[in-house]
C-alpha cells in the first residue's frame, strides 16, 4: 500500500510540476489513527450460514499467508499485533489512550520554512487543517452562512510553526477535548484526562501526564486532585460548548464480564470487538529503561 502511494504522489508531483502547480502546492501526510485490532472480517462475516457469511467467503476467501494483499484476500492481524504495533504506547485504534489516536504528521510546501527533515513535537490536531488552509490560502472563516451563525473553528493554524517562528501553536491555557463511543478524553500541555470503558479504562477519570509518561502507565489522578478539577471542568465546558451528547448505553456494556454468558454465539459483537488487551506473563515485564 505504502508502495503504491509513494508511486503515484510521484504521478502527481510531476503532473504539477508539468502544469507549473508545484510550488503552489501544500502536501499533507499522515495517518488517520493508530493500529487496526478488531476483526474486521468476522464482522463482516458474521453468523455462519448467513447471506453474509457466504458474501465474505466468496468474495475474501484467499486467506493462506502467501496471499495476503492479493485479491479475494482479507488481512487483520487482532489486538494482540495491533498493541506490539503501536508499542510503545498504550492500546490501539477504537480507543483515546496515545496508541489509538498519537501519528506522525508530514507538511511539505512553500508555507514550510522551517530547516529542510526537522522535527516538531509540539501538540496538533486534525482539526488545525481548517485554519491553516485558510490562513496559506489567504482567506477566512464565514461567520454566518445562509443567516445562521456558523459554529467557531477549535482548530488553530500551523501558521507559525511551519514558518519557523514558533515551536507550538497551543499555549498551556489551551485544551483539546474528544470523545468516541462514549469514552472521553482532555489534553492541555501536557497533561491529559481520560475516561474508559472497562477493562482498557477504569470507567473513572484517569489523568496522565503524557510527556514524563507517553504510555500512560501511571494514573496521576490522585496526586493532583486540583489539576484533575480543573480538566473536569474543561471537559464540562466542552460538553456545554459543543453540545456533546454522551450514549446512555454502550457498545461495550457486555464486554467486561457478561460477554459470554450474554452473547455466547456471536464473538463479533459489539460492532468494534472488545477483546481483552493482551498482557505477557510476569516473568517477561520488565520496567521500562530510561
Amino acid at each position: 500500500m505504502v508502495e503504491n502511494l509513494d508511486f503515484h504522489v510521484g504521478r502527481l508531483i510531476d503532473h504539477l510540476k508539468k502544469i507549473g502547480e508545484y510550488e503552489n502546492t501544500i502536501f499533507i501526510v499522515f495517518g488517520d489513527n493508530g493500529a487496526e485490532g478488531t476483526d474486521l472480517f468476522k464482522m463482516i462475516a458474521g453468523t455462519p450460514g448467513t447471506r453474509d457469511f457466504l458474501y465474505a467467503s466468496l468474495a475474501w476467501s484467499q486467506t493462506h499467508p502467501n496471499a495476503w494483499g492479493d485479491p479475494g484476500s482479507y488481512v487483520a492481524y487482532g489486538p494482540m499485533w495491533a498493541q506490539v504495533s503501536m508499542t510503545p504506547f498504550s492500546q490501539y485504534k477504537g480507543w483515546l489512550a496515545e496508541g489509538g489516536i498519537r501519528n506522525a504528521l508530514i507538511v511539505s510546501g512553500p508555507a514550510v520554512k522551517r530547516p529542510g527533515g526537522g522535527i516538531n513535537h509540539g501538540l496538533m490536531h486534525v482539526a488545525d487543517l481548517m485554519p491553516t488552509l485558510l490562513e496559506i490560502a489567504g482567506t477566512g472563516y464565514p461567520q454566518t452562512q445562509d443567516g445562521r451563525e456558523l459554529p467557531k473553528l477549535i482548530g488553530k493554524s500551523w501558521g507559525e510553526v511551519l514558518a519557523g517562528r514558533a515551536e507550538s501553536i497551543r499555549t498551556g491555557q489551551d485544551y483539546l477535548a474528544w470523545e468516541l463511543f462514549g469514552n472521553r478524553a482532555v489534553r492541555q500541555g501536557d497533561w491529559k484526562l481520560r475516561w474508559q470503558y472497562k477493562p482498557f479504562g477504569k470507567e473513572s477519570w484517569e489523568l496522565f501526564n503524557v510527556a514524563a509518561d507517553p504510555a500512560e502507565r501511571k494514573d496521576l489522578a490522585a496526586e493532583h486532585p486540583e489539576k484533575l478539577k480543573a480538566m473536569v471542568a474543561l471537559w464540562d465546558d466542552y460538553v456545554r460548548t459543543n453540545n456533546v451528547i454522551l450514549p446512555a448505553r454502550s457498545v461495550f456494556e457486555t464486554l467486561d464480564d457478561q460477554l459470554p454468558q450474554r452473547v455466547p454465539d456471536d464473538p463479533g459483537y459489539p460492532p468494534l470487538i472488545y477483546k481483552r488487551q493482551f498482557v505477557p506473563p510476569a516473568d517477561m515485564m520488565a520496567d521500562p529503561k530510561r
